[in-house]
């Protein structure tokens, strides 16, 4: 720490300092030394908690930016760290051993990812029914023809407000079997309670099961 030595001219008029001294140069100096780790000890907590704050955000910012959706193979979140190029189209993976497990039978995975263009208009949804298999990766791709419209799936938690000429996107796995009702969330108009469609989930068949199991099994 550097030391502070308050001075001043000596009152002999010769010109002359001297260094203050006695009871009151002590306590003055005390009181600058308190007042100096008074201001460090701020600028600690502000400053460097603004700092500390900004630096996590950030780094929020980046994990959230690598998250490009679902890893294909496995199911987990994927990362632009692990990526495919395949028929001039890249796929994410969550790690390595998954790019490999891709690469060897790419229709396989491909086969069991559903990107559906969702619109909602006054009042239904197109396509109407959406079916799927259970288990895919399931992709919508949102928008509205007309006004702000919601798309509500109460089983999968999904519940999105469209405006006109807006365009979201939203992936999950369909891993609950079942007739599920689309539903519009957001007033739209006289026809807004009757706006519904169905996402319909449906059981893998026997002969499909008993192959993946074989092909799990030679894995």
């Amino acid at each position: 720490m550097t030391a502070y030595a308050l001075i001043r001219h000596s009152p002999t008029g010769e010109g002359g300092q001297e260094i203050v001294g006695g009871e009151g140069g002590y306590e003055m100096r005390l009181f600058l030394v308190f007042v100096f780790t008074l201001i460090l000890g701020l600028n600690m907590v502000y400053g460097g908690g603004k700092g500390g704050h900004e630096h996590h955000t950030m780094k929020e910012e980046k994990q959230t930016d690598t998250k490009v959706g679902i890893c294909p193979v496995m199911g987990g979140a994927a990362s632009t760290e692990y990526s495919y190029n395949y028929k001039d189209k890249t796929y994410y993976f969550c790690c390595p051993d998954c790019i490999e497990k891709f690469s060897s039978e790419p229709e396989k995975y491909i086969s069991k990812i559903k990107e559906i263009k969702l619109m909602a208009y006054k009042y239904g949804f197109k396509p109407d029914p959406i079916v799927v298999k259970k288990d895919d990766i399931v992709r919508f791709t949102i928008t509205s023809k007309d006004v702000t419209h919601g798309v509500y799936i109460k089983e999968y938690g999904i519940k999105i407000r469209i405006k006109k000429s807006e365009t979201k996107k939203v992936e999950f796995i369909a891993d609950k079997v079942g007739k599920f009702d689309i539903s519009c969330s957001v007033y739209c108009g006289s026809g807004h309670s009757k706006m519904k469609g169905k996402f319909i989930v449906e059981e893998i068949k026997e002969k499909e099961e008993m192959e993946e199991h074989e092909e799990h099994e030679n894995e």
